[in-house]
């Protein structure tokens, strides 16, 4: 996991590292960027104001995503 501390551009725009080993923790700081998630692939969480559940449920949820990806192979 990588944890990026602090957005430099919008959310919508963030690119992520590319390696599909790694999961970013993406700590965003506007409510303009959206409320906390994961991406579509599982590559990246973001976190706006999240509590302690709310991320383990976001993590779980990203290696889901990973995992379902890595069964049908895309």
């Amino acid at each position: 996991m990588n944890v990026v501390p602090e957005l430099t551009v919008p959310a919508s725009e963030f690119k992520d590292d590319g390696d599909p080993t790694t999961i970013e923790i993406v700590f965003v700081t506007k409510k303009s960027d959206g409320p906390s998630r994961v991406s579509e692939d599982g590559e990246v969480i973001f976190l706006y104001k999240a509590s302690d559940k709310t991320q383990q449920k976001l993590i779980a949820r990203a290696f889901e995503i990973r995992l379902a990806r890595s069964e049908s192979g895309t």
